[in-house]
């Protein structure tokens, strides 16, 4: 038996008697099964029986006419073959059998070794389609299965990106006594207003990377100059003010942090054009920049330091719409005004989630790497209040 008559029974349509029992017989002697039909409507019925791989429909018959069949077959399994019985000439219903999804026609009468060699090409056509599908549906399970095994990957490698960037943060705080937990407060106040102010949900996370890193160019201060307990000599602050720059230098080289370096670097950038490293005014300066300058002094005149004792949530908010204008820009400052005081105690407190990426994960991830431990344990400063600014980092 041929793979062909392995398939399946062949389904002979015909409304003349002799016509069936002749095809039949072609079909039979080459070992196939056959299921036979009068009319389109006998034939639809057993195809939804027989599922045959291959049928032989005549074309003009009662009832239901073989283009009528082709088409509902078609409709119910695509993937079944059907070959046409046309007469010599007869083009239009050729074309039309074709059109309607036919795989050949057949010329009458009948050549028998051409019928059958047409119906094995039309049922291997059937089996590559099959294959070809089933390979094609495999292909996507594994390209599935693949995508949802790299985000995985991506997940876990943001997650363990944002604890790294919350340990060098939390590093930084770490070295000062005055500073604890500035930058997860920080980080609170700068998304709370970022969202607030309507920045796009795409650029929350380089601003969140930006604040959390904001004053890691401090690595490249001198300690006697970072930890220096008086007041800083011209000399002294101009090497300060160095920080934004080294900050600048180091996170632009980490391409997941490319789009940190606005606040990084402008982060002490002024309204009126007076701060550093620039002088940059108004929008010139990063709207990120512009949001953490606010989050910054809101933090540092709200939280109690060693030379200093905290203001209310009242008085540094009189104070920072006092400097809108100047330090600050006044339209981000009327949207940090506009930020429920509940919300700022709570983020003051840690009761409420501020981050992007999600809740916070373990948080020592680089504090096992001597060299950054080291460097990124360096205490953060008030270098501003001999300014007369709001005492936000220097």
């Amino acid at each position: 038996m041929s793979a062909i008559a392995e398939a399946g029974p062949v389904l002979i349509v015909d409304d003349d008697y002799h016509v069936r029992e002749m095809l039949r017989e072609i079909f039979r002697s080459s070992g196939y099964r056959c299921e036979l039909a009068s009319n389109g409507r006998e034939a639809i019925e057993a195809f939804a029986v027989a599922h045959p791989p291959l049928t032989l429909t005549d074309v003009r018959m009662p009832v239901m006419d073989g283009l009528e069949f082709l088409k509902q077959a078609r409709t119910a399994d695509p993937d079944a073959v059907v070959l046409v019985l046309t007469g010599v000439g007869d083009v239009r219903t050729a074309v039309e059998s074709l059109t309607g999804g036919a795989y050949d026609f057949i010329l009458k009468p009948v050549n028998p070794a051409q019928l059958l060699h047409t119906a094995e090409r039309a049922l291997e056509h059937r089996r590559l389609l099959i294959d070809q599908r089933e390979q094609h549906l495999l292909l996507e399970q594994r390209v599935a299965e693949a995508t949802r095994e790299l985000d995985l990957t991506l997940r876990q490698l943001e997650d363990t990106y944002r604890t790294t960037l919350e340990a060098l943060g939390s590093a930084i705080d770490t070295r000062d006594v005055g500073t604890h937990a500035h930058s997860r407060r920080v980080r609170g106040y700068s998304m709370a207003l970022a969202r607030a102010h309507g920045v796009p949900s795409s650029e929350l996370r380089d601003i969140e990377h930006g604040v959390l890193l904001h004053d890691i160019g401090k690595i490249g201060i001198p300690d006697a100059i970072l930890l220096k307990p008086g007041p800083l000599t011209a000399a002294e602050w101009k090497i300060m003010r160095q920080h934004p720059e080294i900050g600048r230098q180091l996170v632009e080289k980490i391409p997941f942090l490319r789009g940190a370096v606005p606040v990084v670097y402008h982060h002490h950038e002024r309204w009126d054009g007076t701060g550093y490293p620039l002088g940059l005014a108004r929008t010139a300066i990063p709207l990120g920049a512009r949001i953490f300058a606010v989050a910054d002094a809101f933090d540092a005149m709200t939280f109690d330091r060693p030379y200093s004792r905290a203001m209310s949530f009242e008085a540094a908010r009189d104070e920072i719409q006092r400097c809108a204008g100047t330090h600050f820009d006044p339209a981000v400052v009327v949207t940090f005004l506009g930020i429920p005081v509940d919300l700022l105690a709570a983020i003051q407190r840690g009761d409420a989630e501020s981050s992007v990426a999600g809740p916070d994960g373990a948080e020592a991830v680089v504090l096992a790497i001597p060299s950054l431990a080291r460097a990124l344990s360096l205490a953060s400063r008030d270098a501003t209040i001999a300014a007369g600014a709001p005492r936000a980092h220097a």
